[in-house]
């Protein structure tokens, strides 16, 4: 039987159907791979006195994500973990009066956040808009002295908190691209100029922005 052009239509919207209503389905487990670029704010001072400055680190940052979301409507509610290394460093110089430099490095850095999101559509896409914010957690090196010789310092591993937003869109029936932009604070490091300074401390200021660009796989 020959079918005309309005049937055809109908027929393949009617096939497409159960595709469609799939891909709009976001609750289960999730993980993914993001790449990013993050810039931070680094303030060092000195308990001696010894001029301030901001380090700046930014790079590049890599590592996955996984998560659990359900699914009520168009409402979405879940929790993701992430973990990410870091190419992110930075330094400065500070000339007035009794000069001082510092170095800061962000080695590596996760969090873990809660989700809420709502289901909708980019363009033709399936997409999920989704607000996060939780603990977040970094590994960083310090370092500080005199102009000259800014190589005295410390390591510390610093927590915090995350906050963000962030769209998955549906590519495929189980793939989304992932763009996100996070706000993150540390806290402040504790610390000396150790070894040729043990007595003078540099606690340092950290804050971060982060944005990512990943795939997400729903399984």
């Amino acid at each position: 039987m020959k079918l005309t052009p309005k049937q055809l239509v109908l027929s393949a919207f009617i096939s497409a159907m159960p595709c469609l209503a799939s891909a709009q389905v976001w609750d289960g487990f999730y993980g993914g791979l993001a790449l990013g670029y993050t810039d931070l704010d680094a303030k060092h001072s000195y308990s001696n006195g010894a001029p301030s400055g901001n380090s700046s680190p930014d790079g590049a940052l890599y590592g996955a994500f996984a998560g659990y979301a359900v699914q009520s409507g168009q409402m979405v509610y879940g929790a993701e973990v992430d973990f990410e290394g870091s190419e992110a460093s930075g330094s400065y110089t500070n000339l007035t009066g009794a000069t001082s430099a510092g170095r800061s490095e962000l080695n590596w850095q996760g969090s873990v956040r809660a989700v809420v999101g709502y289901a909708g559509n980019l363009g033709p896409n399936p997409a999920l808009f989704y607000a996060t914010g939780g603990y977040a957690y970094g590994d960083f090196d310090f370092r500080g002295g005199p102009a000259a010789t800014p190589t005295n310092g410390y390591s510390d591993k610093l927590d915090g908190w995350t906050i963000g937003a962030g769209i998955d869109t549906r590519i495929a029936t189980n793939l989304s691209l992932r763009t996100e932009y996070r706000y993150t604070d540390y806290g402040k490091s504790r610390g000396t100029l150790a070894p040729a300074f043990p007595a003078v401390s540099m606690p340092v200021k950290v804050t971060q922005h982060a944005v990512r660009v990943g795939l997400r796989w729903d399984f």
